[in-house]
């Protein structure tokens, strides 16, 4: 009878925890987690100790109870415990979170102390459940139910196992937590205990227990597939759950992309056929500063380079490669020596504005030098960068003469390592400013056909001067294209169109 009675009371007990689910991550006011799911305050049935037995047996004194494990090895569950004394098996009596035996209740009436295995007091009253965990008393230290009727204590006590982790029974009494002084109940954190289990410390109002509810994660993270994960750089996640880069670089979340000729090297795109930091792969710096072609240059190549613009009309692509013939060497400044002689003032500004546009976007400097046609060879030997502009109204015969003038400084120039750059047109009045160095016996090249307003295609993207140009660009006024009887490793064609438009020579 008493036993039925018992368990109509845990049935009551369990009412609640079947109708009020955990909430996020927190049990509703009065409750408690147990077992994954919320229950009364006060009424949790886990076993924490020990793995309960499965089936019920008659105990001594008439009620229902469980057989232990068989690590126990109890010889009743109203007598001794043989694995020795508390505190000593390590096993099975341990109460949940502290995993240590505790002392047997004393007498009728001990208030609020976990139970383990032990004895029955003299009279019979003792405890003899081996539920961990719970208490036999109220709050206030006073039996739960006098020894007549359905008695908790004394004759009367309740000695059946409750069978772990099945939260619609009870552990009479039960408690999450104490109150500092150890004898009342503390109260439930507002947070059934998440914040604990956050900080990883256990406490027993949490033990054992995982909160529920979506991963948090703190900003500027996001939560992608469960894991904490950062958009602006995760190149698996890279602006949004999901985006992979294939690049495997994301930068400000968004996926960093390279062209057919560019190379991943770190955080960014680099052409290694013509990168001086990385020339033939990432991390191969040329110590000249020079790449062309995927191979750093000896120190001291000279080179020639004949460009068919004139930049009386600019455009953005057509500026770049003249900035990247005058910033071949990585001196800076950059000493340039510049003729003028008979270029037109237009197209000599636009010039001067392609070369400060590309300084601008690299961060190089300049140190420009206008000489006169007598002054060439003399200042030559102070110079990097030898900048011949537009020959738009200068005769055959001048074009030809200072090609005479010049041959001895100018070839003693590019074998010391120096650059010629000419810039040249389709101009009625001559055949072309490329005349002084057939004349100087440094480059066999000649004018062809006017270029302008077609597309002019890089061919040689590998070639420094390449570095950064579009695949096609549209050549713009005066443009031409050049022909040479010159082949070999020594003569690039970077730019055509149709033939060479722009065309590099380099002196070993």
């Amino acid at each position: 009878m008493r036993a039925r009675l018992l368990l109509a009371f845990a049935a009551l007990l369990a009412v609640p925890a079947c109708l009020d689910p955990i909430v996020g991550t927190q049990c509703a006011k009065g409750y408690s987690p147990c077992g994954g799911k919320c229950v009364a305050a006060g009424t949790c049935g886990i076993d924490a100790g020990e793995q309960a037995d499965s089936e019920q047996v008659t105990m001594p004194d008439g009620s229902l109870g469980e057989p232990e494990a068989a690590e126990d090895a109890e010889v009743a569950e109203t007598g001794l415990a043989v694995d020795g004394p508390a505190s000593a098996d390590g096993v099975q009596n341990e109460v949940a979170v502290t995993h240590e035996d505790v002392p047997a209740l004393v007498g009728l009436g001990d208030a609020a102390v976990p139970n383990a295995d032990a004895a029955a007091a003299p009279d019979g009253s003792g405890p003899s459940s081996d539920v961990d965990n719970t208490l036999v008393a109220d709050v206030d230290n006073t039996p739960l139910a006098s020894d007549t009727g359905v008695g908790l204590l004394g004759d009367d006590a309740f000695t059946g196992d409750l069978p772990a982790a099945d939260s619609s029974l009870f552990c009479v009494g039960c408690l999450d937590a104490t109150d500092a002084a150890g004898d009342g109940p503390a109260a439930l954190p507002a947070d059934g205990g998440a914040a604990d289990d956050a900080n990883g410390d256990a406490t027993e109002a949490d033990a054992g227990w995982d909160d529920a509810g979506p991963l948090q994660c703190a900003e500027p993270l996001v939560n992608c597939n469960e894991e904490c994960v950062d958009l602006n750089s995760d190149y698996e996640n890279c602006g949004g759950c999901n985006n992979i880069c294939t690049s495997s670089v994301c930068l400000s979340g968004t996926c960093l992309i390279c062209s057919s000729e560019e190379t991943v090297c770190g955080q960014q795109c680099v052409n290694t056929a013509s990168d001086p930091d990385n020339c033939g792969g990432c991390g191969v710096p040329c110590s000249n500063g020079l790449c062309s072609n995927s191979q750093c240059e000896a120190r001291g190549t000279g080179r020639v380079i004949v460009i068919g613009h004139d930049y009386l009309k600019n455009r953005p692509a057509m500026n770049r490669i003249l900035g990247n013939a005058v910033f071949l060497w990585p001196n800076n400044p950059v000493r340039l020596l510049t003729y003028q002689g008979a270029a037109n003032p237009t197209a000599i500004a636009g010039a001067n504005g392609a070369i400060a546009q590309v300084a601008t976007a690299t961060g190089r400097l300049v140190q420009r030098t206008d000489v006169a046609a007598a002054d060439v060879a003399t200042q030559l030997v102070a110079t990097d960068v030898f900048l011949i502009y537009g020959q738009e109204q200068a005769s055959d015969a001048t074009l030809s003469q200072l090609g005479q003038d010049w041959a001895s400084a100018m070839t003693t120039f590019v074998n010391l390592g120096g650059t010629v750059i000419v810039l040249d047109g389709l101009y009625p009045g001559n055949v072309g400013g490329v005349q002084i160095l057939s004349q100087a016996a440094l480059f066999n090249i000649q004018h062809n056909v006017s270029t302008t307003n077609a597309v002019c295609t890089v061919v040689s993207p590998g070639d420094a001067l390449a570095s950064g140009l579009p695949k096609t660009y549209r050549c713009e006024q005066n443009s031409v294209n050049f022909t040479t009887t010159e082949v070999g490793p020594a003569v690039t064609s970077v730019v055509e169109s149709g033939t060479p438009v722009v065309v590099d020579k380099v002196f070993f």
